[in-house]
């Protein structure tokens, strides 16, 4: 084993630079309630970049002196593969994207007409998800084509299919390498839509750069839930009702939830994530967590938010269909939304 490889566990309870009661702290110290500590990902990344995604070994390297269970071992393991093998995917797809934008093909294309501003969203939010997914199963045959010996996300790519089918708790979800891909990947575009959904909802009316600029600065709010558990994650989407009905971004929302709040800050106006929904959450067999795959990827999370507010834009979704002062406040905002 790579004897150059240091461990860094980041305790969730450690103090950094967050807003007293902001959505980040409550956050951070729910996890610390729960019992769990972040993997700095990073040092684990650099160790199978000097193997050339090379993984053997890499359990001795994470339990490090404390034995994980196998469960939790199997979920960091299964993160820290995919957190790798997207930098890989990330010029892909984001040259889907372009591609699409151009062409207008796939969520680009035109809608169905006599759809409601509700109805589109949800439109756009399925044909995204399948536009993604068609991407997916593409780059995991280009990656079975490629040699391994020549290639590290290739050497990495076998590696992680044989690791998915082998292990006991992927199994039981029935997920494999493509699959927990896609699993995880429609999640950040469910959030990335979910912030629109939520401007929308909350009658954010401004025009379109403007509107662009307040979900650009918002998108701290997505990677920050990104940061955490998997658990603590699934725990808030569905008490907050950002979980859509079925489990599955592809499935609509209601509109009816909203987890977010508009806030006036000194540089402008921005969504905020509420923090009431964050509930400590643990398996009781997890110790440590690294967080989403994406957010261990340089302007992965950025490129989705990006895709989503170019599809919101073209297709008219930046403003509510009807004027602001006509729009009944949803009911639990009520008083935050007047004093805006």
């Amino acid at each position: 084993m790579d004897g150059g490889a240091h461990l860094r566990f980041i305790s969730s309870g450690d103090s950094q630079a967050e807003a007293d009661g902001s959505f980040a702290q409550q956050y951070r110290q729910a996890h610390a309630k729960a019992g769990l500590s972040r993997l700095g990902v990073g040092s684990i990344l650099d160790w199978l970049t000097r193997r050339d995604g090379d993984a053997r070994g890499i359990d001795s390297l994470l339990e490090d002196g404390a034995p994980l269970t196998s469960d939790n071992r199997d979920r960091v393991k299964g993160n820290l593969f995919l957190s790798f093998l997207f930098h890989d995917l990330r010029d892909r797809l984001r040259g889907h994207m372009d591609v699409a934008r151009a062409a207008g093909t796939g969520p680009f294309a035109a809608l169905p007409d006599g759809l409601s501003q509700q109805q589109k969203l949800n439109w756009l939010r399925a044909q995204a998800c399948i536009s993604l997914n068609h991407v997916l199963d593409e780059w995991a045959v280009a990656l079975a084509g490629k040699p391994a010996p020549a290639c590290p996300f290739a050497r990495m790519a076998r590696f992680a299919q044989g690791f998915f089918r082998g292990s006991a708790l992927y199994a039981r979800a029935d997920h494999d390498m493509v699959s927990i891909s896609k699993t995880g990947s429609n999640t950040a575009l469910h959030m990335c839509f979910s912030l629109v959904e939520a401007s929308l909802h909350l009658g954010l009316d401004l025009p379109i750069e403007p509107w662009r600029d307040a979900m650009w600065r918002s998108r701290k709010e997505l990677k920050t839930l990104a940061a955490g558990s998997l658990g603590m994650i699934v725990t808030f989407l569905h008490a907050s009702k950002l979980e859509p009905e079925g489990e599955s971004a592809v499935n609509p929302t209601t509109g009816e939830a909203c987890a977010f709040r508009i806030e006036h800050a000194s540089d402008g106006v921005r969504l905020r994530l509420d923090g009431r929904s964050i509930t400590p959450f643990s398996t009781g067999n997890d110790r440590i967590y690294t967080g989403c795959p994406a957010f261990h990827v340089s302007g992965m999370i950025e490129m989705y938010l990006d895709w989503v507010l170019d599809l919101a834009i073209h297709h008219g979704l930046h403003a509510p269909e009807r004027p602001l002062y006509d729009r009944p406040w949803p009911e639990r905002w009520a008083g935050a939304a007047a004093a805006d």
